[in-house]
């Protein structure tokens, strides 16, 4: 099959930091002047035509430029553009920020939602206007002046925080306690070679020692599988230790927020950011963990106890204390050792079938399959990206249309200063042209998986390829997107429905026929075994409630921050007393994980109920599992390479990015009500 036209011109990666700092005030000055044309008009010229038309064409055409200024500060390996990216990223914050809060603007923008008729707009239209009005109604314009201003203030410091934040997360490099080679099978007993390779070493006092930094490829491995208890404690203690400045920032920002919140005439910052969420308000998230915490706390002990035993029986048989309790040390390795001695789960020889090149074609081939898209990788000499190790893939329809659907790019492998989770990136928003043509989306989906060695590839555990495939998933969002505003592009949809999509797209991990497809292994080149499928599948949801809870415990401590009148906050105390309380596993003393807890400073603040990464990063939420639950279940369990109902997903929840609500998405894709019954069974039923 050929393609119909050449594709559009990819995002200039290799821009310099003088170039970028540029780029974006020639953007700000372009916004700028469309934003005082409007607001110069008169009241009988503001028109839907003349006012907001303008203000979303402008956002349209700098999206992409806009999106590459702020993003390389999280993965360019040059640090004078990540550092102007970081002050491009608050020049542009701050800028948005004192736009929204124009009162000349929001007059025109009210004055035409008042007399606009919704119903003569195209529905993508009415939405964005009555976005838009809604916009500068949150952001204070019906204050008088002096409140406008403050809130602008708090607003503009708010926003430096959290970049700030962000920064001092990207580029953190601690390491735990360096450990001695020479005793391996002491302190790093049962890593493998594969993982003591990819370590650093460095000369102490004379002795080659292994260097353990706070990366997720370091820290994961370690607390699942070493043996030796101190060498997992001191880990995670330095693990949980890390960026202790920020914890004068959350502070900060929580008290600002409240701030902000009060002048708006909300009781907290959680009411506000709930009112345009799925969940509306801060009393249904709060009766909907409340109640999850309550069923699963019982059932949870009963979990703890099992890791208890098992824990107990291993130090008996290596002469070691027993200390009567799990750790947050413990929890990893001794569920791992549950999964390999109950439900022979072995990640390490599960992962020699799943090389991390070809689960990524074979993931691609099925994504092909099952909504359409076809994917070209583009040689690497042609390729313009961020990095050597960046591969660039072109992505085309693959039904009637044969169109080019938009650019790939895939970061896969850990290296300093780079972003140190796992994310998509959206680039390059798709929108209309006045003249009706379609610009393409891009997007990047930037990980941390093990490199290859001299001699063998990268090698992902299971969770790993859950990883890939729930990333990709936010990348299709953005690739499938065919929406008229970027404002509605791709993932622009409610923050506590943007997970149960690509959480959909999980399912094929666990499913037979994919695995099968997916698996190839790495020296023989057979597919996984169906006796470890099988083992994969049953032990999905062992531990189930401690797992569940742990994630309860970052929702509710999301909430509590966020509804607290206490002007002295002390937000390492509320963590460390809801740890024990709803995950049932003590935080260390001296440890203050809240000054790593980025979601919060990042804009899931009072959202971190409906926030989901897989497993390999054990945060979930339940919220949007329910939804992709119920889609999977109902369209996909019998067929899950139906291009019928692929298609009908693409068509009906991808391609429609924000521009209808998240519920009538699903209602529309469903053909009914949505439904928790689907999340019943397969989670707590298998539980």
């Amino acid at each position: 099959m050929t393609t119909t036209s050449a594709p559009q011109p990819t995002l200039n990666f290799g821009i310099s930091a003088s170039e970028l700092t540029k780029t974006l005030k020639d953007i700000i000055a372009q916004e700028q002047e469309v934003n005082d044309k409007v607001a110069g008009l008169s009241p009988e010229q503001q028109t839907f035509e003349s006012v907001i038309l303008p203000m979303a064409r402008i956002n349209n055409e700098v999206a992409g430029l806009g999106h590459l200024t702020t993003s390389l500060s999280y993965f360019s390996p040059e640090k004078d553009v990540r550092d102007a990216s970081v002050e491009a990223e608050k020049e542009y914050d701050a800028f948005g920020i004192e736009q929204g809060m124009r009162l000349d603007l929001y007059n025109a923008v009210k004055n035409v939602f008042d007399k606009t008729d919704l119903q003569t707009l195209d529905p993508e239209d009415a939405r964005l206007l009555t976005k838009t009005e809604l916009d500068f109604r949150r952001n204070g314009l019906a204050l008088e002046e002096k409140e406008r201003n403050e809130l602008k203030e708090i607003r503009k410091r708010l926003s430096e925080l959290s970049i700030e934040f962000s920064k001092n997360q990207n580029e953190e490099s601690s390491t735990a306690a360096t450990i001695t080679l020479v005793v391996l099978q002491d302190e790093l007993e049962n890593m493998d070679d594969d993982f003591l390779s990819g370590l650093k070493t460095e000369e102490v006092d004379g002795v080659q020692k292994y260097v353990l930094t706070m990366r997720y490829p370091d820290v994961l491995p370690v607390l699942k599988m070493c043996k030796n208890e101190n060498t997992r404690r001191v880990h995670y203690i330095a693990y949980e230790s890390r960026n202790k400045e920020n914890i004068a920032l959350l502070e900060e920002a929580v008290k600002l927020r409240r701030q902000a919140a009060k002048l708006l005439g909300y009781p907290s910052h959680a009411a506000f950011i709930l009112e345009n969420k799925m969940a509306k308000s801060v009393e249904a998230v709060r009766t909907f963990l409340d109640d999850l915490v309550t069923r699963l706390t019982s059932i949870g002990e009963t979990e703890l106890d099992r890791l208890k035993d098992i824990k107990r029986k291993e130090k008996e048989n290596r002469g070691e204390e027993f200390d009567g309790k799990i750790n947050g040390w413990d929890t990893a390795y001794y569920l791992r050792v549950l999964l390999e001695d109950e439900y022979q789960v072995d990640q390490q020889v599960i992962k020699q079938y799943f090389p991390l090149d070809n689960t990524v074609n074979k993931m691609l081939e099925i994504y092909s399959k099952v909504l359409g898209i076809r994917f070209v990788k583009v040689p690497a000499d042609k390729a313009v990206v961020w990095h050597p190790d960046v591969q660039l893939y072109e992505c085309w329809d693959d039904t009637d249309t044969l169109e080019f659907s938009g650019y790939m790019y895939l970061d896969l492998h850990p290296r300093e200063n780079k972003y140190s989770h796992a994310a998509c990136f959206p680039l390059q928003p798709s929108y209309l042209k006045e003249n009706g043509e379609r610009v393409a989306p891009s997007a990047g989906m930037v990980a941390n998986f093990t490199k290859p060695t001299a001699d063998k590839p990268s090698l992902l555990k299971h969770d790993e390829v859950v990883t890939l495939f729930h990333e990709l998933g936010h990348v299709m969002h953005h690739i499938c997107s065919r929406t008229k505003h970027t404002r509605f592009n791709g993932t622009s949809v409610e923050r506590d429905f943007v997970e149960a999509p690509s959480q959909m797209l999980e399912n094929w991990c666990f499913d037979k026929e994919s695995l099968k497809y997916l698996s190839s292994h790495y020296e023989t080149g057979k597919p996984i075994p169906d006796d470890i499928i099988d083992r994969i599948v049953k032990a999905k949801n062992v531990n189930a409630a401690m797992f569940n809870l742990r994630q309860l415990f970052f929702g509710v401590y999301d909430m509590d921050i966020h509804t607290s009148d206490d002007e002295n906050l002390d937000t390492t105390a509320v963590w460390h007393s809801l740890r024990k309380k709803v995950s049932l596993i003590d935080s260390p003393e001296g440890t203050y994980g809240q000054a790593a807890f980025g979601h919060i400073m990042g804009g899931y603040d009072a959202g971190y109920y409906g926030y989901y990464i897989d497993k390999t990063c054990v945060n979930f939420a339940v919220w949007s599992k329910v939804f992709s639950s119920d889609m999977f279940f109902t369209k996909f369990e019998n067929n899950t390479l139906s291009r019928e109902n692929g298609l009908a997903y693409r068509h009906k929840i991808l391609s429609r990015g924000g521009s209808r609500d998240g519920m009538d998405l699903l209602r529309d894709f469903l053909g009914r009500e949505p439904s928790s019954d689907a999340f019943m069974k397969e989670v707590i039923g298998v539980n």
